[in-house]
């Protein structure tokens, strides 16, 4: 395969170049067929799984419930003196300015408003005042005897966690909120969170700043960071790759080679997105906000294979040269460097390639959709990177040095191993370290990873909304703000219960739950008020608990459900029935008894948690208050997603992980095994990258990085990264060992020849990844560290774990091979 495009580069490299050109051409036209449907934003909501329990359950409200579905919070969140009369009556203003709006009121609930406001509105009226009249002192004396007022405790904890007091106890922030539903509208109910600020922006409101927070907002900003950040990232990355070529290539046309090659890749990458994006195979979704990470990644990546090829072409003409070889006739010195260039870069180039985008492929067995897409552009990027590199690069460069030999000049043989100034000298002192020393090496090794096992375990996993905001927009400070003051952002979540409500032991179970949801002393910390519709609260409601309606008949019927356990099937349905009477357009907003299925019923609670853990805490906490089985029961939300997307992002990663590592393994072993007759030397090549993947856990700990998205990312990368360099180390070293005296000798030419390239490499990936941390997005940011992080590691492992384990491969190798030439010892008689 390699000899055929050798000599197919070598006989006519502008028929390559020409080859290359029509497939970039095709693959552009992409663009054409490329649809981009309009449609609401969602930085997470595209995470949700389609298998989950989660996604079944959304899918069942929005069939049972649809006005429970999809609810969005428009949070007014008061900065002041919040608690004086003109403060209150300001922020109801710009409430009531919201719900009146033609452009949102279609979106709004039935009861569309809540907080501090209504709270305070409330506790007035039960005094018979009115917002309107009320003055300073009487806010003052009102807010007292409410603390006081033990009958009030529950009304009082829920001011408490609507406004945000200093140390001093003087209030200086206050949380509002304006529900909407979508209306089976996603995309108005984005517009309608939008025009909520851009009322907000016009409004005056006295003495108080009034900033509007949504994820309509959030997201927005969020995709605006980077697409403008996007552009930026590149050309940081391109602007160090070009000075580092430049570094070591010292000629201006191989680094100009090489960057029309990443050219050529970024748009082949691109144009096969455009094919696998809506309007053409539909695979994947374009505005993916993980693909900011594919031109950075590409261009680090990319690289290392045009600098292997360099890197072997200018060996193979320094031999050509010292041999003294004569070219034949319609031969070339050039033309047989780029072909046996070729030849020897194939395979390495190519098992790294393929292991890299295994690994990147290994993200399909996530069941986050947006990392399944990531890896299928990457990989298709990485192979990209690899047929450009390995075809464009060395037809490109003969062209250019078959004009040089035309016009007397000679190309450049200075080595790429020795760009960096005593990189080979300091290579040469540590292979030497090693291979005098293995067993210690390998001891230190296993050390240092063992300690690295025991950091990682204690790491944490995160996700949150404000992960993709810029830290300098104003939303990203505002979710900062309710975090530090008001226990987190306030929003809605709907619990569904899927039983059979026809056996009374499940209405006792929904009684139970109700009693708990609405007891300001039992409910779960996090839920910041009692439920705000519920059959709980509907049956409350009529049965005379509360509000304004009562029917005997029916509180008589659900008091013998509640109470009797002898109560058959025929009672309950008598109960709903008479329920449903009695309400019909309440039942059906909380209630859905079908036939052939398990019945369903909703309950929606106000929430506010200041961290993953405690989110996830209420979830669980939640699901066991539920006296059925817990099948029964589902938490959505748009929280619960994020405490979904945290639960299963580890897992869902290490699974990722153990498949990246699982391929790489089998299809080294496969190589080594049928080429060499050693499928060991698989296993040992991976070795270190097993090794690296432990150090980069333990240092995110040791660096105060939790798992998440991006992170994530970077884990599965680093094997596909690391493993490029132990392959290229394991391939020149097993060319070196056959015509070696020792074996190391072998260890020693390889890691002063391919090591200095890898070094050379390696600085490419790491700074070019670093261009990361000029990203806005902190989860970015954290890519960039761990990448050099991981780059780093991966070398450290690559020069001295991998040497040791080689060593020691070669010196059992041959001692067997020295045993069996030994002649047969005299027959024992």
């Amino acid at each position: 395969m390699f000899r055929r495009q050798a000599r197919a580069i070598q006989k006519s490299p502008a028929l390559v170049i020409l080859a290359l050109g029509a497939v970039t051409l095709a693959l552009l036209a992409g663009f054409l067929v490329r649809d981009r449907p309009e449609g609401p934003i969602d930085s997470t909501g595209i995470f949700l799984p389609a298998d989950s329990d989660l996604a079944e359950a959304t899918e069942a409200i929005r069939e049972s419930f649809p006005a429970a579905a999809d609810l969005r919070v428009v949070q007014i969140l008061a900065e002041g003196d919040v608690l004086r009369a003109g403060a209150l009556r300001s922020v109801r203003d710009l409430q009531a300015a919201i719900i009146s709006d033609p452009q949102i009121a279609p979106f709004l609930v039935d009861e569309p408003l809540y907080g501090y406001v209504q709270l305070i509105e409330l506790a007035a009226a039960d005094a018979g005042l009115s917002l309107d009249t009320l003055t300073d002192a009487q806010i003052s004396l009102g807010l007292a005897q409410l603390s006081q007022d033990p009958e009030q405790a529950e009304l009082n904890d829920l001011l408490g966690r609507f406004v945000a007091r200093g140390d001093d106890g003087a209030a200086f922030a206050g949380l509002s909120l304006v529900i909407l539903d979508d209306a089976g509208d996603a995309l108005g109910q984005e517009k309608a969170q939008l025009r909520a600020h851009e009322i907000a922006e016009g409004f005056d409101a006295e003495s108080v700043d009034a900033t509007i927070i949504t994820l309509a907002k959030s997201d927005a900003e969020g995709k605006d960071a980077r697409e403008e950040n996007l552009l930026i990232l590149t050309v940081i990355a391109l602007a160090v790759i070009v000075v580092l070529l430049a570094l070591f290539y010292r000629t201006q046309s191989d680094v100009h080679i090489t960057m029309l090659g990443l050219a050529m890749t970024i748009l082949w990458t691109f144009g096969a997105l455009s094919w696998l994006s809506p309007g053409g195979a539909g695979i994947v979704d374009p505005d993916n906000i993980l693909l900011t990470l594919v031109p950075v990644l590409l261009i680090s990546l990319s690289v290392d294979y045009a600098l292997q090829i360099i890197g072997r072409y200018r060996e193979a003409l320094r031999d050509s040269a010292a041999s003294g070889e004569s070219p034949e006739e319609g031969d070339d010195a050039s033309g047989r460097a780029i072909a046996r260039s070729v030849r020897l870069c194939g395979v390495p180039v190519l098992l790294a390639a393929g292991t890299t985008a295994v690994s990147l492929l290994a993200n399909l067995s996530s069941r986050f959709e947006p990392i399944a897409d990531f890896g299928i552009i990457a990989s298709v990027g990485v192979i990209s990177g690899w047929v450009v590199m390995t075809n464009f690069v060395p037809a490109a460069r003969l062209l250019l040095d078959r004009r040089l030999d035309a016009r007397g000049k000679a190309p450049t043989t200075r080595p790429v191993a020795d760009a960096i100034p005593g990189a080979a000298a300091v290579l040469h002192r540590i292979s030497s370290g090693v291979v005098r020393r293995p067993l210690p090496v390998i001891a230190a090794a296993v050390a240092l990873t063992v300690l690295a096992v025991v950091a990682a375990a204690n790491l944490s996993t995160s996700f949150a909304v404000k992960d993709f905001l810029p830290e300098d927009s104003d939303t990203f400070q505002s979710f900062e703000f309710l975090e530090e003051n008001f226990e987190g952002s306030a929003t809605l979540m709907t619990v569904l219960i899927e039983a059979d409500l026809e056996d009374s032991r499940a209405v006792r179970n929904l009684a139970d739950l109700h009693a708990t949801l609405v007891d300001p002393l039992r409910r779960p910390d996090g839920i910041v008020g009692p439920p705000l519709a519920s059959a709980g609260t509907l049956l409350a409601d009529w049965t005379g608990q509360s509000g304004q309606n009562h029917d005997p008949a029916l509180a008589a019927a659900f008091h013998r459900l509640n109470t009797s356990i002898t109560a058959t099937g025929e009672q309950a349905r008598q109960a709903w029935g008479l329920l449903r009477s009695a309400d019909p357009s309440g039942f059906a907003e909380v209630l859905d008894l079908r036939v052939g299925g398990l019945d369903r019923t909703i309950i929606q609670i106000p929430v506010a948690v200041q961290s993953n853990e405690a989110l996830q805490g209420l979830i669980a906490e939640l699901e066991t208050l539920w006296g059925g089985d817990s099948s029964e029961i589902t938490v959505t939300g748009g929280d619960a997603l994020i405490a979904l997307i945290t639960e299963e992002l580890a897992d869902s990663q290490v699974l990722s992980v153990g498949l990246v590592i699982a391929a790489a393994l089998a299809i080294l072993v496969a190589y080594f095994g049928i080429s060499r007759s050693r499928p060991l030397l698989g296993l040992i090549t991976i070795i270190p990258i097993a090794v690296t993947l432990t150090w980069l856990l333990g240092a995110m700990w040791v660096l105060g990085i939790s798992y998440n998205m991006g992170t994530a990312l970077m884990v599965v990368l680093t094997i596909g990264i690391g493993v490029d360099y132990t392959i290229h180390l394991t391939h020149r070293f097993l060319e070196e060992l056959e015509g070696a005296a020792r074996a190391v000798d072998a260890i020693r030419e390889a890691m002063s020849t391919t090591g200095g390239a890898l070094l050379a490499s390696a600085l490419t990936t790491a700074l070019g990844l670093l261009a990361l941390l000029f990203s806005p997005l902190v989860p970015m940011q954290e890519l960039g560290i761990l990448a050099a992080v991981a780059i780093l590691f991966g070398l450290i492992a690559t020069f001295t774990v991998l040497p040791a384990l080689l060593v020691l491969w070669a010196h059992y190798h041959r001692g067997r091979a020295h045993e069996a030439a030994m002649p047969p010892g005299p027959a024992n008689p």
